[in-house]
């Protein structure tokens, strides 16, 4: 009841009734929904891609960025996974599974990854491009280079300080 001036007015509850029984009907539904999307999204993301067990199928796949995992390579062995579309590039995880066993310094790269975007529709090595790759192998390639590079100057600081006093020494 609501007093209303000096009317006192009934309101009636059968409205209010019906809307406290369907709300937990609302609430099912809402859950349900929800519990669906997640199974989607949750097999999407966690579903079992292709494999390529040639250079030519892994080319195909990364062309169209098709979800599949290829290992290949000659003196080092890699481990592709595309993973998908990002943008206008296709994402493809690198992970370097066996090194060069002539050079000493590979070695320490087995098992490290990273991910490279390639352009989509365009098929090359996703690490030939180190610069559109990110994770834990670039860096370590990257702390390999500069180390050659540092044991370069090193060695030839004496040959390098005579050219520049006398560039016709060189």
């Amino acid at each position: 009841m609501v007093k209303k001036g000096r009317k006192v007015v009934k309101v009636s509850s059968k409205n209010s009734k019906i809307s406290r029984e369907q709300e937990p009907k609302k609430y099912v539904i809402y859950l349900f929904i929800l519990v669906i999307v997640a199974l989607v999204a949750f097999l999407y993301i966690w579903s079992d891609v292709g494999e390529c067990d040639s250079w030519e199928c892994f080319n195909n796949r990364l062309k169209n960025c098709d979800r599949t995992t290829f290992i290949g390579g000659d003196d080092m062995i890699f481990k592709y996974t595309i993973l998908g579309t990002f943008g206008s590039s296709c994402q493809v995880d690198v992970e370097l599974l066996q090194a060069n066993l002539g050079v000493q310094e590979s070695l320490s790269l087995e098992n490290k990854a990273m991910v490279c975007e390639v352009p989509f529709g365009v098929v090359i090595l996703p690490e030939s491009d180190i610069g559109a790759c990110h994770g834990l192998l670039k860096e370590a390639l990257q702390d390999q280079i500069i180390e050659k590079l540092y044991s370069y100057v090193v060695s030839n600081v004496g040959q390098i300080s005579l050219e520049v006093l006398d560039p016709s020494t060189a």
